[in-house]
């Protein structure tokens, strides 16, 4: 695996962690970086995406998230992802299912730019 693509897979792979998010928002975005949930929101900066984030999660009752990768691409400084995140209660049990087709973008070791596209309709992150 590409030094990119392995950065793409370790952001993505945390999310599983409770809590991590954002510190993992902290350690892999700049202070610019555009995250672009393709029909919802998009932010800009470590804060605006942790704000998001945190709203998610209290629409959702989010608790933990589960990442099916199922494949990764890399192509010049952009990593792309096939996934699917599960989004779960405190139970455990998935109150989210969303396929998702992801394009990171990377700038010294860092990423600069993520846009998610998902079905907005099916399935879609509340706002």
């Amino acid at each position: 695996m590409s030094v990119l693509a392995d950065l793409v897979t370790r952001f993505v792979t945390s999310w599983e962690q409770p809590d991590s998010f954002p510190a993992m928002v902290d350690a892999y975005f700049t202070d610019d970086t555009v995250w672009d949930n393709h029909g919802v929101i998009t932010t800009k900066g470590k804060a605006e995406a942790v704000a998001f984030f945190e709203q998610f999660t209290a629409a959702t009752g989010m608790a933990a998230m589960k990442i099916d990768l199922l494949a990764i691409a890399e192509t010049g400084d952009k990593v792309l992802t096939e996934r699917i995140d599960y989004i779960l209660n405190a139970a455990g049990e998935t109150v989210m299912t969303v396929p998702v087709m992801g394009i990171f973008e990377i700038a010294d070791g860092k990423i600069t730019a993520w846009r998610d596209y998902f079905d907005t309709i099916k399935g879609a992150p509340p706002a």
